[in-house]
């Protein structure tokens, strides 16, 4: 067995071996009860920003969804915040409001577009809850979400929550079957962080905070939701995934627009990490290095044994031939050759997202999926008894 042989089987090993461990041993801690104090009574003021930019095709929906949230209405303060939006956004919210008039809630305009991370924290100025809620605008809740989950912030170790995304339209394409695959496993390994510790994988669809944990929302990395769970772990807190707190959204049917989501969701994982690096290379990284030096090796450094697999991959190849065979096989069975289509995406993704990092360039931050609310519907929203 020839050298080049030997190190092509040692670093295939590492690149699909790791991840498969930890996915397996995450696996394991989700299925653990949780060792937490909830309280099914904890009913605190709660304050949800919604922030708008050209939504004029689904803010209806939007709004007919927040309408329909079971919590004391004294206790709710549900914040649009709007960016500038050029199209009929506002006048839809104005309308609404008209047309629902014991419906309370309070527009707030910004006269710029400066990016998301911008706009939360411009509401937070006027947010009086004792718990800040995310929730974007193509994004929509179960009724019960806010009684579901808030009884985790009980607990005075937990400083965040979030909740887990369902896609509405999983079995339009292979695209969205794909990824409905891959949203699955990722759910299961955030919920084992969240059971060991915590998990910082946080996303707009549904958070919370408490409010003496939020200073503000994240935009030194772009990522407002990733970014601003660290910045609680670093204060003491955990944040962790509730997965009975689930939210619904659409995904696009083509591969162009996933790969827009993609991207932009890529070059905040890996600065995320590479932030995490950072603290714990000075000691100060709060999150437990059983799960910050995993994480830090699926987006870090992963993506540059990936570079060199597929380097010496072809020299190998040209040395045994017969080893195509055996990819040909793998690829020949969906579920391996949909696992493998999406490791070897998502790796080329973080891998360029690395490189742009170094090179100090970055992606757009807040750049609407359009694709994937084309396909919100009434009569999608009302089948799964969102509006």
């Amino acid at each position: 067995m020839s050298d080049l042989l030997i190190i092509w089987l040692v670093l295939g090993s590492i690149f699909f071996g790791f991840p498969v461990i930890y996915r397996i041993y995450m696996g394991h801690l989700s299925s653990q009860p949780w060792n937490l104090k909830t309280d099914k009574n904890y009913f605190p003021t709660v304050t949800i920003l919604v922030p708008t930019y050209n939504e004029a095709e689904i803010i209806d929906f939007k709004l007919e969804n927040l309408k329909k949230l079971k919590y004391p209405r004294e206790l709710i303060q549900i914040l649009l915040v709007d960016s500038g939006s050029q199209d009929s956004t506002l006048e839809k919210i104005e309308k609404f409001l008209r047309n629902n008039p014991s419906v309370k809630f309070k527009v707030i305009k910004e006269t710029e577009r400066k990016g998301k991370s911008n706009a939360l924290n411009f509401a937070l100025k006027h947010a009086t809850g004792e718990i800040i809620s995310v929730s974007d605008a193509d994004c929509f809740l179960l009724d019960d979400v806010l009684e579901k989950s808030l009884k985790y912030l009980a607990d005075p170790t937990i400083g965040a929550i979030v909740g887990r995304e369902v896609i509405l339209n999983p079995n339009r394409t292979w695209v969205t079957k794909n990824e409905a695959l891959y949203r699955s496993l990722m759910s299961c390994i955030r919920l084992g962080e969240s059971k060991f510790y915590s998990t910082i994988i946080f996303e707009g669809g549904f958070s919370a905070y408490k409010r003496d944990c939020l200073e503000k929302f994240d935009s030194e990395t772009g990522c407002d939701d990733t970014g601003t769970a660290l910045n609680v772990v670093q204060k003491n807190a955990r944040t962790i995934l509730i997965p009975e707190a689930t939210f619904f959204t659409a995904f696009p049917t083509t591969w162009n627009g996933k790969i827009t989501i993609k991207i932009r969701r890529g070059s905040q994982l890996v600065q995320i990490w590479t932030k995490c690096l950072m603290y714990l290379l000075r000691k100060s990284l709060v999150l437990p290095k059983r799960i910050a030096i995993s994480e830090i090796f699926l987006h870090v450094f992963n993506p540059i044994i990936f570079s060199l697999l597929v380097l010496i991959s072809f020299f190998v190849i040209l040395q045994y031939p017969l080893l195509l065979f055996g990819i040909i096989f793998v690829l020949i069975v969906p579920t391996t050759r949909n696992l493998l289509v999406e490791t070897v995406q998502n790796n080329v993704i973080l891998l360029a997202a690395f490189i742009s990092l170094i090179l100090k360039r970055r992606f757009v931050i807040w750049q609407k999926a359009d694709e994937s609310r084309q396909e919100l519907t009434r009569e999608l929203l009302e089948q799964h008894n969102l509006i």
